[in-house]
């Protein structure tokens, strides 16, 4: 026996557990099990120390005391071993649960050979140099068993090793490795103990590569845990099948722009909800994304308790964000992790943005909206990659001479083995959300040029075909240069197509969007503002760009041409008004009624879009309406 090797292995022990214990210790059952681990290593080195000392220095006639110090050290050796096949099983399990059986059939080998080692005792000898080692029935059985123990745990780690991160895969596999070759070295060499040293480096590697305190915690926002600590007390909590609550507070801007001063206040109510959650719940909060904390709870008194004190937190009406609490019972409305994440994604990414009300009960008509959401989303990503999207037409009258002239073009996605079809307000927020608009915007482009080409549209009388292009795709640094590519190919003229710039909330860099623009333009293509009057679209977007058409939005001028409100009708005049002293030409959307078409043209719109005239169509019923021209009224009531 040699007992530097022990008293270097417990100094590193010594302090990884001063260092593990100054940190909150994360409600975790792996950290948990990983902290019995350390200390079992701990005590093995405590208990090697102690026999070393026992034979080197107590009196022979000590026996009894010399058989307990065997006996602790033998036994001492597989409880690490032991554990750690608890560990590997716990980390590898694909629900993150363990029950009681697992546990007392791994742990019964263990028993037998402490039994064993007890009853039958332990020998010892005096190798040549003069150190003590144990041998006997009793030993050789401890160290089967402890063999048994590690390969189980490679065995398991190898054949799972897609459930763990790539690098604390190889960081255990090596630690085990590590472990094992030590253990068969001392076996054939049993005055020299390695044992010690292999436990000490299996404990630095689960350290540094998969436990340490440190890595779990969110640094932005003391004492609150971070979105991968979540992962696994998720994976722990749906592993057992007991009910509980994933209770969470959503911040929300109520404007796209935040000050700092209001970020870091948001920042210290979390600290807040977070202090509260650990004080007077005593569970920990979680960071969900940057504007949501998470907690699990097991009680409905607990619910309770967390959603009247996030009511004492209401945000005042002068602050530019809002306070939302929601609880989701599991397994209820989510049956697995995988599900609660995907739902607490969409309700706090996407739906809390909807809703007005300060609390939420995910309940099955969320999920049933998450789902139909995602089956967009599915059939969007599938449309990308097979340039699947149709482009309808929706002709524009021009007042001035009563010919269809000009009309627009707008995608439509059709779902998969039906003749049905995909709202646009449905797909297209999750395609900028996922960010395929601009693929969709390129997708579409190809396809108006394609048929712009084949058809010969000029040879009938149009001179414009307005396409859309997203805030996101214009500013693209190189959006100029696939556009001006796709017109050369199909050999358009750039005056041909007019661009109306939707959704001017995403234009987050003026110098190339601006830049864009100069160059579309220098080729001869125009540009149009879209949807004025509602969104994002406003006087200031008009200032910033030389656009030479507006549009206005269907709801505002539905708005202002309701007969129960005439006073909204002035509201329309100063808006043409102004748009034309500014030199602007106006296009009014959604005329439904020869009323409407009447009133807009009385008024000064020059152009007029909407299922008065025609409903989007596609391409062959649009050459066909091209044919018969309706004009300025042709409906039997005209």
């Amino acid at each position: 026996m040699e007992i530097r090797t022990p008293i270097i292995a417990i100094l590193v022990s010594s302090i990884l557990l001063v260092i593990y214990l100054r940190r909150n210790l994360p409600q975790l059952i792996s950290a948990k099990v990983f902290f019995v681990f350390l200390i079992s290593v701990f005590f093995n080195n405590l208990c090697e120390i102690f026999e070393c000392a026992v034979f080197w220095y107590a009196d022979e006639s000590l026996v009894n005391l010399r058989h307990v110090a065997q006996v602790l050290y033998m036994g001492s050796l597989l409880v690490p071993a032991f554990i750690m096949c608890i560990y590997v099983y716990f980390r590898t399990s694909r629900t993150r649960a363990i029950s009681n059986t697992v546990v007392v059939m791994i742990g019964i080998p263990m028993l037998l050979a402490i039994a064993n080692a007890i009853a039958r005792g332990i020998f010892y000898g005096i190798s040549d140099n003069g150190k003590y080692f144990n041998y006997g029935t009793a030993v050789d059985t401890c160290y089967i068993v402890g063999f048994l123990y590690i390969f189980l745990s490679l065995a398991r780690v190898i054949y799972f090793r897609g459930r763990l991160p790539r690098d604390g895969f190889i960081a255990v596999l090596a630690g085990l490795v590590n472990w094992a070759g030590c253990a068969l070295f001392q076996y054939f060499n049993r005055d020299i103990q390695v044992s010690a040293i292999a436990m000490m480096v299996m404990v630095l590697i689960l350290f540094l590569s998969m436990e340490n305190p440190k890595e779990f915690f969110e640094r932005s926002i003391q004492g609150v845990l971070n979105r991968d600590a979540f992962n696994v007390a998720l994976l722990e909590a749906a592993g057992f099948s007991k009910n509980f609550f994933i209770v969470s507070v959503i911040f929300t801007g109520k404007t796209n722009v935040m000050s700092i001063s209001e970020r870091k206040e948001l920042t210290e109510l979390m600290r807040a909800v977070g202090r509260f959650t650990e004080s007077y719940i005593g569970v920990p909060s979680y960071l969900f994304n940057w504007n949501t904390l998470c907690s699990i709870v097991r009680t409905p008194e607990n619910v309770e308790s967390y959603m009247t004190y996030v009511g004492s937190l209401k945000d005042n009406e002068s602050k530019n964000y809002r306070l939302t609490f929601s609880v989701l019972e599991c397994p209820k409305y989510a049956s697995s992790a995988d599900d609660v994440i995907k739902i607490l994604g969409y309700v706090s990414e996407e739906y809390v943005y909807t809703q007005s009300s300060p609390n939420l009960v995910i309940d099955h008509n969320v999920v049933d909206k998450m789902v139909y959401r995602n089956s967009i989303e599915d059939i969007v990503r599938t449309a990308v990659k097979e340039k699947s999207f149709d482009v309808y037409y929706q002709p524009i009258l021009t007042v001035e001479d009563g010919s269809f002239s000009s009309a627009e073009a707008l995608v439509r996605l059709r779902r998969p083995k039906t003749e049905n079809y995909i709202s646009p307000e449905d797909f297209i927020p999750i395609a900028e959300k996922c960010g395929f608009i601009q693929e969709i915007d390129d997708i579409v482009f190809e396809k108006v040029c394609s048929f712009i080409a084949r058809s010969n549209l000029q040879g009938y009388g149009i001179k414009m075909i307005e396409v859309n292009l997203s805030g996101n795709e214009v500013v693209d640094e190189q959006t100029h240069a696939r556009l001006i590519n796709k017109m050369e190919k199909y050999h358009i003229p750039p005056k041909f197509i007019n661009f109306e710039i939707t959704e001017t909330s995403y234009i987050s860099d003026d110098q190339a969007f601006k830049e864009n623009v100069k160059l579309l333009k220098a080729h001869g293509s125009t540009f149009s503002m879209d949807d004025f009057g509602a969104g994002y679209s406003n006087l200031l977007e008009i200032l910033k760009m030389d656009y030479a058409l507006v549009k206005l939005d269907k709801e505002f001028v539905w708005n202002c041409l309701d007969q129960d409100k005439p006073e909204n009708l002035r509201m329309l005049e100063y808006t043409i008004n102004f748009l034309k002293d500014y030199g602007l030409h106006i296009l009014a959307e959604g005329v439904e009624t020869l009323d409407q078409a009447k009133m807009l043209i009385d008024k000064g719109v020059e152009f007029l879009q909407g299922f008065y005239y025609s409903r989007p169509i596609p391409e062959d019923e649009y050459l066909e309406f091209l044919k018969s021209q309706k004009g300025l009224f042709s409906k039997d009531n005209g």
